[in-house]
């Protein structure tokens, strides 16, 4: 048994011996569409006040009269938000009409560049930020989910293009391959200024951004080659591997064992320890050997990630790390706190590189959050008290399907043959 597993076995046990009864009766069953999986259709009845309560986030776009869901009271539609909302919504048994509107009304957005505004309405902060790249991966969900194509019209496939093209040109400014954040905000982990600045800095080659990036080619790629155009198709798929190898190479750091975004005109990498670090595993691009360095010295480790109530958005070890703002944050606090969706994103992580047992552990001590402090946008890594608007019926409702999707043979967010994309560099 490695020593590090050793140590931090005690932090784990008996989370380990209450998911021994939980969920796994259901791990070998036969996949199931969502519409008749018992399992999900049984847990549906135990949310009822949750699926009542996202009513209120259906609201109408100005510009486009158009219907969307949103998680949030003040009527904002979000990029990578739209992602998560919209399992909530698969699983919640509700009609696709909400995530498509989410999909072509930031398109109906889009300037003739390809940029387009990150939020819905926009502001003065936001006007200047690309949308975070989701919009194929939220479409690849209603694809295999409701089976539904004929949405996406060759209009809104250009448009998808060009989104995608501008994250990969005009957001590369240095043509080095890696793109760039505008700001800390613009990553969605709102304050942590450590590694992405403030508005308009564009300091940061974001780790998170480019494996998003990734997995969004691989996605657009799906769905060209859905539409016939396999030549396109092999061009973004050969252009995903060669980010994911700059990734791998250029955004890890063997003496920590850890991924750290890119300083942009800067020297080398920023040596923030943030919850982005982990989003090479979520992609599918850490090899094995980088996976089982940062789950075991980093992820398993209580000095690091592994809080009270795991994943802090931030380190321990980093100064930042602090439960209350810094009096020169903006927004939403990514310090000593814990997200339901970056939780969500490791727990695939887990699964994908093979680590069942803490991907359960994960998975039974997020459901336990939620039951603890409620239906909360964010929660202390310290304590679990809930935190942020109260109620919220946005991406948090995904803590409730964790135990669900842990007995489960299906994996939504998977999109083509391998997954995620290959995981097979040693």
């Amino acid at each position: 048994m490695p020593y590090l597993f050793k140590l931090h076995l005690k932090t784990l046990l008996p989370a380990l011996l209450i998911i021994t009864f939980i969920g796994k009766a259901n791990a070998q069953k036969a996949k199931l569409t969502l519409k008749t999986d018992t399992a999900l259709l049984s847990l549906r009845k135990t949310l009822i006040a949750e699926d009542s309560l996202m009513n209120k986030g259906i609201l109408q776009d100005t510009d486009t009269r158009k219907f969307y869901f949103t998680g949030y009271a003040y009527k904002t539609l979000y990029d990578w938000d739209q992602y998560f909302e919209s399992i909530v919504q698969i699983y919640m048994g509700r009609p696709s009409t909400h995530i498509i509107n989410g999909v072509t009304i930031f398109l109906d957005h889009q300037k003739p560049d390809g940029m387009i505004v990150r939020s819905v309405p926009g502001n003065k902060f936001h006007n200047n930020e690309h949308i975070k790249p989701f919009l194929c991966q939220i479409s690849l969900l209603v694809f295999n989910n409701y089976h539904e194509t004929s949405w996406l019209s060759e209009t809104n496939f250009n448009r998808l293009q060009k989104y995608l093209d501008y994250w990969l040109n005009q957001m590369d400014s240095d043509h080095n391959g890696l793109s760039e954040w505008m700001s800390a905000p613009h990553t969605g982990m709102d304050n942590q200024h450590e590694r992405a600045g403030w508005w308009l800095d564009r300091k940061s080659e974001g780790v998170d951004l480019n494996c998003y990036l990734v997995k969004e080619m691989r996605a657009f790629a799906a769905i060209a080659e859905t539409r016939g155009k396999k030549e396109l198709s092999n061009e973004y798929r050969l252009k995903a591997d060669k980010k994911a190898e700059l990734i791998r190479t250029k955004l890890w750091d063997e003496k920590t064992g850890f991924f750290y975004d890119n300083a942009y005109k800067g020297n080398g990498l920023i040596p923030v320890k943030s919850i982005a670090g982990f989003s090479p595993l979520w992609a599918g691009i850490a090899s094995e050997k980088q996976a089982k360095r940062i789950i075991y010295e980093q992820l398993m480790n209580p000095n690091e990630f592994w809080s009270s109530w795991p994943v802090p958005t931030l380190a321990r070890s980093e100064p930042g790390y602090s439960e209350k703002q810094l009096a020169s944050d903006l927004g939403c606090s990514w310090r000593a706190n814990t997200w339901i969706p970056t939780n969500y994103m490791i727990y695939h992580a887990l699964k994908y590189y093979g680590y069942h047992e803490l991907a359960s552990v994960l998975a039974f001590k997020t459901n336990a959050l939620l039951k603890q402090a409620g239906n909360r946008e964010y929660y202390h890594s310290e304590t679990g008290t809930g935190v942020g608007l109260d109620p919220f019926w946005g991406w948090s409702l995904l803590g409730h399907f964790f135990i669900y999707e842990d007995g489960s043979d299906y994996d939504i967010t998977r999109f083509n043959a391998d997954g995620i994309g290959s995981a097979g560099n040693k």
